[in-house]
């Protein structure tokens, strides 16, 4: 366990990606309910983007589909289709992320909404969660890993 723990750590400092992704976790923490659903959303959207423009060449179209008024994959929701529709992801990691896509409109778009509020509940829990997190509160289901 310690040699995986030490490995872990390595990884964790030396790539930049995991280091991006590890101050956005801790970010977390201290983060209130929409700061949550914002920020991870955020990372997740960004990632969807990134795996999009992985997979095209560099020239201006890409750019003018990835970014900029009227992309065409210039929203969560297109990316999400996108990366389906090339392969990218697989079906339910699309499910998942529309989920997460709707609870983060949630916060996005009222004024008096909190992983209280039965409608973000009743998204939460449609998330395909670990089985220790499965009887968690919905802002453990939304923050945690998803099957």
């Amino acid at each position: 366990m310690e040699a995986y723990a030490v490995g872990r750590e390595e990884v964790w400092e030396k790539d930049p990606h995991y280091r991006g992704f590890l101050a956005a976790l801790q970010e977390l923490h201290g983060e209130t309910d929409r700061g949550v659903a914002l920020v991870a959303t955020s990372f997740l959207d960004k990632l969807l983007r990134d795996i999009l423009g992985a997979f095209m060449i560099e020239n201006q179209s890409a750019k003018a589909l990835l970014s900029g008024f009227n992309a065409r994959f210039g929203s969560f929701s297109t990316r999400i289709a996108g990366c389906l529709a090339l392969g990218l992801i697989t079906e339910r990691e699309a499910e998942q992320s529309d989920t997460l896509r709707k609870v983060r409109n949630r916060f996005a778009h009222e004024a008096e909404v909190n992983f209280k509020t039965e409608s973000v509940q009743a998204l939460c829990n449609n998330l395909r969660v670990l089985e220790r997190d499965k009887d968690g509160d919905a802002r453990r289901k939304f923050s945690c890993r998803h099957q």
